[in-house]
């Protein structure tokens, strides 16, 4: 067990040794509750019970942004000479569509449309899809002849 010092329904301090070894009398007088090992500052003394606070809420993040690069990754070969070159006029689309860094949402509505139009495959849209939730650092096989 600590002793700490409890202010207002909160422990102010935890001395992390005895306080009238470590603090003046006039200070070490405050100090005159015994809580568990697992207290900390700030958390709550309620009726002789800790209290821990509730973990913060996780901030909302924002969602991916998806560039043109981001697609392309995902791509087969064949696929991004399409994509390369804007040899078909869905590609020009597409990209127009993820020039403003767009929503995930709106990625996939881009893929369905690429899929729908066969610019690309299904397998391929996965694989967008994939790469951007799981990044990984790329490697390349090594094939000895």
């Amino acid at each position: 067990m600590k002793w700490a010092w409890i202010e207002n329904g909160k422990i102010r301090d935890v001395a992390h040794n005895d306080p009238n070894k470590i603090y003046h009398p006039d200070i070490a007088k405050f100090y005159d509750t015994q809580v568990p090992d697992d207290a900390v500052n700030d958390d709550g003394w309620v009726n002789g019970q800790l209290v821990k606070p509730n973990p913060p809420a996780p901030l909302a993040s924002d969602p991916p942004m998806w560039t043109a690069d981001d697609v392309r990754l995902g791509l087969s070969l064949a696929e991004k000479v399409k994509w390369d070159n804007d040899t078909v006029p869905e590609v020009k689309t597409a990209k127009t569509e993820l020039a403003g860094s767009n929503p995930e949402v709106k990625v996939k509505e881009v893929l369905d449309f690429l899929v729908a139009t066969n610019v690309i495959s299904q397998a391929s849209a996965d694989k967008v899809i994939d790469i951007k939730k799981n990044p990984v650092s790329p490697t390349i096989p090594v094939t000895t002849t």
